[in-house]
């Protein structure tokens, strides 16, 4: 009871704490003008000038107007010189009238802004001197513009503008010059022989000053040395995505994102950067808001950004835990200004990608009489048989398809509602949502509620205090069938199996279960998933450019399951029941995580020198422990408490674990004259995961960068606006062994020894434990360039070389032992590939926006050492030279046919096929396995010995990783009108497909229609083999389920359209979208499994479908 008080405690207080301050705040601020008419209130203003749009938010922040505008149409930042710090609206109104040349319409409390009509530009003249033309360019607020290029069109002349911004260049009357400047739209001007005024440059909106979130801070995008992906969260807020790592899907370079399920609740991402680099969990390290977590936890609606770090240069100031590469969330805070209310919702349709096209009862039969005589037996079902089941008359002899009973449509809706806003000392952000999803297997269903408030305040003078709480929450109710892997394995089941009698009673066949009647009585799984988060941070300015930060934080996961088997009575074809007994399986699970870091960072400029400085200590403590009660036979299939079950049937089972990370780090950055670039990071961890002598590992980085760009000899490239080298190596660290190591060998009670003749209790060491194991270590160079073309290309591109060394493996011992083996730093892998993003965006005269984005990566997998003896088992192996886990097996060299042999009375061809005896020709490749027959598969004979065995013949057969992962997301509006297409895929991927329906009549499971085309006498076919109920010959791991699992896949493909604010503006709405999705809309590919992303560790038929989902929604601002 102690750790729920304390949870419920410190919960409370941080909760308390945050209202708190949000309160005082609010009412330090002040508020609006109550009943008093808006155009006479008074408005306070600390400013002489103002752009528009802070005093738009100024009289939106003291009153109850609010302001709607196009911000395409409008120029918010234009400055508004002010007659006074205390104004009446209606004179503040007309003032900007006067000089910004808008007008206003009132509707209640609601004013919309009418922007000035538009002019043509006044011509750009230029003075025409003896020497050439003289001129000045600068930016709309009248600031000189140093550096722009001036070209003379069609000509290779150019100068550059000084200080001033101010230039001379050698040109003459109609001589037409080109202007540019990075963060500048381009401007053409035509030399005349008017009178000289200064050439104007709009300001481009690019991403060249955009603001990267990086290990613990920001960089500016132009002054990265490292390998950085960010996901714009902008164009998946209207995405049905019910997880947040299903937005990293062909988005970022080098980032492999599958998701293995489409079960609700459980249809995350599994996410690897820049390849596999352990035998053990890949998983990337996530922070939200500097914290571990789950992308389960945050809404992906909430999300402002998410930063990939790739290279060992941005991740290694985390250390041991960053091997794997680090995704940083950041979630939606509030500013300064109006409050801001936002609604966005959606009802969708959802339905299986696709599922496996399966024999009918009449085929099943047939093929199953054609293997029974294949394998030597007789007919099974007889003629007058088969036709009963072709009328399908009678329920004891149906014909089922049982995907179609097991799946179907299934509704999901999501909706979203903020709050976001703030005055000049508070900023704040609540959100709420709640997701419904159905599943579309029979029983599946998810409930989760969220909220998330983010709140910062700031005390003193010029703001020097900085105190933040965060505080996020969610419940998650998911039901399913208790037996998850069965309800999946019986949509495989044979068509003939009936599911009800004559009498309306769940039948059983053959005394297999009847597991849809199960799911129907209540064998359910439900699971209640509560997590809560909170932290607390104060920054402290002790100095300009000197700051101290303390954070606190604190994360809690209880899980509980309540997993019941019905009681059911299954009637059998012979007349007799069966009886299923009742139990009930209680799982309570409680996950604690608790970090302090502290942060001292300086940052300064001292003429051209930039200097950037990070010192920090962090300790995290993670608790786990978890209890479960088992009991059975229960009075009713409706209360499932286990006090109603009968006691003597009872178990009990329970566990826990502490570990504890201390860590020391730093980073120093320095930068001169924005052109060259340097940054260190260093980090040093200490983990409880390792024995003494082996828990603190230290790992550095370094990288370079060079801005080509603004050299000397590159300035006068008009079109060049940004060219970028970078380089970087550094080392991480992987912890992640099975969370239950430990640095000592473990004792377990419950032995039994017997001395003196008389048997006594005692303990035993049952794990053994390699008190050598160290750190994985991955050590990574990477070389990159970046560029930014005719302010409309963005492009970016990565070679990278990474290594990871003593690789934790699970190593074997002598089962008289009698032990669990120990882990052992076991080899050597490598991830080498190459990355690439271009983003194209542009403008058309007739409105038209348009931007496109392309990624790609090609990543070769290997491990290139092993200091243990290779695993070489079926059908995966750990194989050095081979990728991880590489499919392996035996090599299929076509199907044995019957020229391949001789039989009786000299190969007489009047034998009938059923009645010949078969010998294999000489020369025939033979296999140690079974005697070949015709229609067998042949596999490859490696060492040439004329039989294949499986001590000499088999190989890697292909790789579940693809040399090539890609994605195009494209974006484009006009008028209000939106359409937004998002395709992904991978190449050269092979997937596993033995599982009950690709493999012959596996017990009583069905087979896929394509084996309609199998090896006969009449169809000799090269690709099928014969038929058989064996289960040996043909069904052997062999590159015959090893497919090609390459896919294009239309991810998403939406179209929305804005309604015009000025229409809005009398119901006080600032803007409404209205959008139509499609979730996976298509897919292209070649393979026969339930879905080509589900390959990863599939050989059965337990893979939830993908699912197709059509949505429509509404996102409403006030």
């Amino acid at each position: 009871m102690g750790k729920p008080c304390l949870l419920r405690g410190r919960v409370l207080s941080l909760l308390a704490l945050m209202f708190t301050i949000f309160l005082y705040q609010q009412a330090k601020a002040g508020g609006g003008e109550g009943n008093q008419d808006p155009n006479t209130s008074k408005i306070r203003l600390n400013k002489k000038t103002l752009s528009l749009g802070s005093l738009f938010s100024a009289v939106e922040a003291q009153t109850s107007v609010r302001f709607a505008y196009d911000a395409s149409e409008l120029n918010v930042n234009e400055p508004i010189a002010l007659p006074a710090k205390n104004i009446e609206l209606k004179d503040l109104l007309s003032e900007i009238s006067k000089q910004s040349g808008a007008s206003f319409e009132w509707s209640k409390n609601v004013v919309t802004v009418i922007p000035p009509k538009k002019s043509p530009e006044p011509e750009t003249k230029l003075v025409v001197t003896e020497t050439g033309v003289s001129g000045k360019v600068v930016d709309k607020g009248g600031q000189p513009i140093e550096g722009a290029v001036i070209v003379i069109k069609g000509t290779g002349k150019g100068t550059t503008t000084d200080a001033g911004g101010n230039f001379k260049i050698d040109a003459r009357p109609g001589d037409v010059l080109e202007i540019s400047s990075v963060g500048y739209k381009k401007a053409e001007v035509r030399v005349t022989n008017a009178t000289s005024i200064s050439v104007v440059l709009n300001e481009l909106k690019i991403a060249l000053n955009d603001v990267v979130v990086v290990g613990y801070g920001t960089q500016k995008k132009t002054n990265l040395t490292g390998a950085v992906g960010v996901v714009k969260m902008d164009d998946m807020e209207t995405r049905p995505l019910t997880n947040s790592g299903q937005a990293l899907q062909g988005t970022v370079s080098g980032v492999y994102a599958l998701q293995a399920s489409g079960k609700p609740g459980d249809d995350g991402a599994v996410i690897d950067i820049r390849g596999v680099g352990t035998f053990g969990d890949n998983t990337p390290l996530i922070l939200i808001d500097g914290f571990p977590g789950n992308m389960t936890d945050v809404n992906p609606v909430d999300i402002a950004s998410i930063s990939v770090l790739k290279d060992a240069a941005s991740s290694s100031i985390y250390g041991s835990r960053a091997a794997n590469g680090v995704i940083l969330i950041t979630t939606k805070r509030g500013s300064s200004g109006t409050m801001h209310v936002n609604y966005n919702g959606y009802f969708g349709s959802q339905s299986p990608t696709r599922l496996p096209h399966v024999l009918n009862s009449v085929q099943y039969t047939t093929l199953y009489n054609e293997a029974s005589v294949n394998s030597g037996g007789s007919v099974v079902y007889a003629d007058t048989t088969i036709q009963k089941y072709a009328a399908h008359n009678n329920v004891m002899f149906p014909d089922i398809d049982y995907f179609d009973v097991y799946y179907g449509k299934a509704s999901m809706q999501n909706h979203r509602l903020s709050i976001t806003g703030g005055s000049d000392n508070i900023n704040y952000a609540f959100m709420l949502g709640h997701l419904d999803q159905n599943g579309v297997l029979v029983g599946t269903n998810y409930k989760k509620s969220d909220f998330r408030s983010n709140i910062d305040a700031y005390f003193l003078k010029n703001k020097r205090l900085r105190i933040s709480g965060k505080l996020a929450g969610n419940l998650g109710v998911k039901n399913e069938p208790t037996d998850l892997w069965d309800a999946e394995w019986y949509a495989t089941l044979a068509p003939i199996h009936p599911l009800k009698n004559d009498a309306g009673q769940w039948v059983s066949v053959n005394g297999e279960r009847n597991y849809y009647g199960e799911i129907k009585e209540g064998s359910t799984a439900l699971t209640k998933r509560y997590n809560f988060s909170g932290q607390a941070e104060a920054e402290y300015k002790i100095l300009d450019g000197l700051s101290a930060q303390v954070t606190y934080g604190y994360n809690v996961t209880a899980t509980n399951t309540n997993a019941f088997h019905a009681n059911v009575t299954l009637y059998n074809q012979s007349g007799t029941t069966t009886d299923l007994a009742s139990d009930l399986t209680v799982t309570n699970e409680t996950d604690v995580q608790t970090m302090l870091t502290s942060l001292l960072k300086y940052n300064r400029s001292f003429g051209k020198h930039d200097i950037g400085l990070l010192g920090g200590y962090s300790e995290e403590e993670f608790t786990y422990d978890w209890q479960s009660g088992y009991r059975a036979n229960f009075v009713n299939n409706t209360q499932r408490v286990l006090d109603l079950g009968d006691a003597s049937t009872q178990t009990n089972n329970a566990g826990s674990y502490d570990l504890g990370l201390r860590s020391y780090f730093g980073r120093v950055n320095y930068a001169f004259a924005g052109k060259y670039l340097f940054e260190a990071n260093v980090r040093r961890d200490g983990s409880s995961r390792f024995a003494a002598g082996h828990q603190w590992g230290t790992f550095p980085s370094f990288s370079g960068g060079w801005v080509m760009s603004k050299e000397n000899f590159l300035k006068n490239i008009g079109w060049l606006n940004l060219l970028k080298v970078r380089a970087s190596w550094g080392q991480l660290g992987n912890q992640n062994i099975n969370t239950y190591y430990n640095g000592s060998d473990l004792l377990t009670s419950g032995q039994n020894y017997s001395l003196g003749g008389t048997l006594y209790s005692g303990v035993a060491i049952t794990t053994m434990t390699n008190k050598q194991l160290t750190w994985e270590t991955a050590q990574q160079l990477d070389f990159g360039v970046d560029m930014m073309l005719a302010n409309s290309f963005d492009v970016t591109a990565d070679f990278f070389d990474k290594r990871t060394k003593n690789l934790l493996l699970i190593q074997p011992i002598p089962l008289t032992m009698a032990e669990s083996a120990p882990y052992a730093n076991a080899g050597e892998v490598q991830n080498k590939g190459i990355e690439a993003a271009v983003t194209y965006r542009t403008q058309f005269s007739n409105g038209i926006k348009f931007r496109v984005t392309v990624n790609a990566s090609h990543i070769v997998n290997r491990i290139t050492k092993m200091n243990v003896a290779e695993q070489l088992t079926s059908p995966k192996a750990i194989k050095v030279g081979a990728a991880i886990n590489s499919f392996y097996g035996y090599k299929m060299n076509g199907i044995y046919q019957i020229s391949d042999f001789t039989w009786q009375n000299n190969s007489d061809p009047t034998i009938p096929y059923a009645s010949r005896n078969y010998t294999l020709k000489p020369g025939v490749v033979s296999s140690s396995d079974f005697t070949a027959q015709p229609g067998d598969i042949k596999y490859k004979d490696l060492n040439g010995d004329g039989t294949v065995d499986m001590n000499h013949d088999r190989e890697i057969l292909g790789s579940q990783f693809p040399k090539l992962t890609y994605g195009v997301n494209l974006n484009v509006s006009w008028k209000g009108f939106d359409l937004g297409a998002f395709v992904q895929g991978v190449q050269g991927i092979q997937g596993y497909t033995y599982y009950e329906i690709a493999t012959q009549f596996s017990g009583f499971a069905n087979m896929g229609s394509w084996w309609l085309g199998r090896w006969t006498p009449e169809n000799p076919s090269n690709t099928l083999p014969r038929l058989t109920l064996d289960g040996v010959r043909n069904d052997i791991h062999s590159s015959f389920y090893v497919e090609n699992a390459s896919y294009l896949r239309m991810k998403n493909i939406e179209l929305g359209y804005s309604i015009s604010p000025k229409a809005l503006s009398r119901a006080g709405i600032s803007s409404l979208r209205i959008y139509g999705n499609i979730q996976n809309a298509f897919t292209i590919t070649k393979f026969k499994g339930f879905d080509p992303e589900q390959t990863v560790d599939q050989t059965r038929a337990e893979a939830f479908p993908q699912v197709r989902v059509m949505t429509a929604g509404v996102n409403l601002n006030f």
